[in-house]
């Protein structure tokens, strides 16, 4: 009985590092579309009854997609985001997680390039539907925000590579991706 004991346990948390794993990839996959400004790739982490509150933006997942993407294409020249520690907790075919978030934004005001920066935890409640795990309630919680004029690069920028806001970013290619989903298939 034991050993039959201990493999129940391994197997639960086996389950439970393939959860984590998979929630990380829709939070991974929801910066990614948004700093490519891939609106279907957005929409794909947002279940179909879903809901997201960005402080100024509150709207069902799907159309917060179509929003956000399209303030990213008008307003906003880059945006990039980078990720912290998840705090993750699963709840059979539920899970609630806490991701720490830092993003930039670089835009144009009266000539001067200005970079917008935040920093922020995503608060997010998903749902395992259909085998695949996506946001039904995500929050956003601004801990600090700042815009300033960029100013000059250390180096010559134009010798670099530059990132592209769609499919033909080198993200895509390399990670074997389409548009309209930023999941990597396993």
């Amino acid at each position: 009985m034991e050993i039959l004991e201990r493999l129940a346990r391994s197997a639960d948390k086996v389950q439970m590092l393939i959860d984590h794993f998979e929630i990380r990839e829709v939070i991974e996959s929801y910066v990614h579309a948004c700093d490519r400004a891939d609106v279907d790739a957005v929409i794909d982490v947002y279940a179909e009854e879903s809901w997201d509150d960005h402080g100024h933006m509150k709207a069902r997942g799907h159309d917060y997609a179509r929003t956000v993407t399209d303030a990213l294409l008008t307003k906003w020249d880059s945006c990039n985001h980078l990720l912290g520690q998840s705090r993750i907790k699963v709840s059979g075919d539920t899970a609630g997680a806490e991701t720490l978030f830092y993003a930039t934004q670089t835009r144009h005001e009266d000539g001067v390039e200005m970079l917008d920066q935040q920093l922020g935890r995503y608060i997010d409640r998903l749902e395992r539907i259909d085998g695949r795990w996506s946001f039904i309630h995500r929050r956003c919680i601004q801990e600090w925000m700042s815009s300033r004029p960029l100013g000059g690069s250390i180096v010559d920028i134009a010798d670099y590579l530059r990132g592209q806001r769609s499919e033909s970013d080198l993200s895509y290619e390399v990670l074997g991706l389409s548009k309209g989903c930023s999941r990597i298939t396993r």
